[in-house]
């Protein structure tokens, strides 16, 4: 799976950029400052994994990629909106090994280029070669699902609130802030290939459960693994409420959990790595790591349970191969739990 995605990237990333390039260089109009940073984030780099899905499930389908192209950029913009907007709001200095857009151009200046980047997907929309009524779907789905995700973007804020973390809040924040940037391109490039409305729907709800346990491998990563950070435990210095957090604060003494009440709300840059050590090592002993690998594997199943995916085995062959994919960077820990 890793290199069939691979390759879709390798053949269709110069054509994504080049759809991206002159959308944000066109519109308002050719010369604006907007287009010069966008430029510059998107010169970064990243996985480009909302445009890569799109054009993934299309040829699953037996659909030429280059179809759907307009719409794999369009969910690759948006993507990276929410990245201009949340380096700013978390207060991240670089990405991807440069200095964030609002580190080099300025804070008001990241705002607005977030916004712009809001707005351009629904332009690229225009360049799809499709029925009017298709057209209608995918753009009333665009608008839903970036609403979806800056209501969990928000959402995540509320969080911060440490008395309100249940599991229900972290996981109504993880299904707008994250799954709405999977469902998005999972249902468009299903519609775009032509499926079925009952595929369409299995498509979705895969989606979503992968958006989820996307989340959650992410809230793992940070303390177990390598996230491409300034180092681990990142998360817990910006007091961000993780699965393993939820447990945790849920489960764990009074004594205990006022302990990582009191860490989550330092300031970041007074929690050391000796805290980050602690705080893994008091997730193993309280089960809070166990709790989060255990709502991974569950929603894994249940991603693939649609009874409409008998209509497409290899519709669910890559949705499968997907969750693998996301679930990758924290093997080692899902090996080291079950060999225990």
């Amino acid at each position: 799976m890793k290199k069939r995605l691979a390759k879709l990237r390798d053949r269709w990333d110069g054509e994504i950029l080049r759809l991206i390039g002159e959308t944000v260089h066109s519109v308002p109009s050719d010369g604006t400052s907007l287009g010069e940073m966008c430029d510059y984030h998107m010169r970064t780099g990243g996985k480009r994994l909302r445009a890569i899905v799109p054009l993934a499930i299309a040829e699953t389908l037996g659909t030429d990629p280059q179809k759907v192209l307009p719409f794999a950029a369009a969910c690759e913009l948006l993507h990276n909106a929410t990245l201009v907007h949340d380096d700013l709001q978390d207060g991240d200095e670089t990405r991807r090994g440069e200095p964030t857009i609002w580190k080099k151009y300025s804070e008001a200046r990241a705002i607005n280029l977030g916004d712009a980047m809001l707005h351009w997907p629904i332009v690229l929309l225009d360049r799809l070669d499709c029925s009017d009524e298709l057209y209608r779907r995918l753009s009333q789905r665009l608008s839903r699902e970036t609403l979806r995700v800056i209501d969990g973007q928000d959402r995540e804020f509320l969080l911060s609130n440490q008395n309100e973390a249940t599991w229900d809040s972290y996981f109504r924040m993880v299904e707008g802030k994250t799954g709405g940037l999977f469902v998005l391109p999972t249902v468009g490039g299903a519609e775009l290939a032509g499926a079925s409305a009952e595929l369409v729907e299995a498509a979705e709800q895969a989606a979503g459960e992968l958006g989820v346990l996307f989340q959650i491998q992410d809230d793992v990563l940070d303390l177990y693994g390598d996230k491409g950070r300034d180092h681990r435990g990142m998360d817990i210095c910006e007091g961000k409420i993780s699965a393993l957090v939820v447990h945790y604060l849920g489960n764990a003494s009074p004594d205990k959990a006022d302990w990582l009440r009191d860490l989550l709300d330092a300031p970041r840059d007074e929690v050391s790595i000796e805290d980050i050590d602690r705080v893994a090592e008091e997730f193993r002993a309280e089960g809070s790591l166990d709790a989060a690998l255990e709502e991974i594997e569950k929603r894994r199943r249940r991603s693939l349970t649609h009874p409409a995916f008998e209509e497409s085995p290899e519709l669910k062959n890559l949705m499968g191969g997907i969750a693998n994919l996301f679930l990758e960077p924290i093997d080692h820990v899902i090996h080291a739990r079950s060999a225990s």
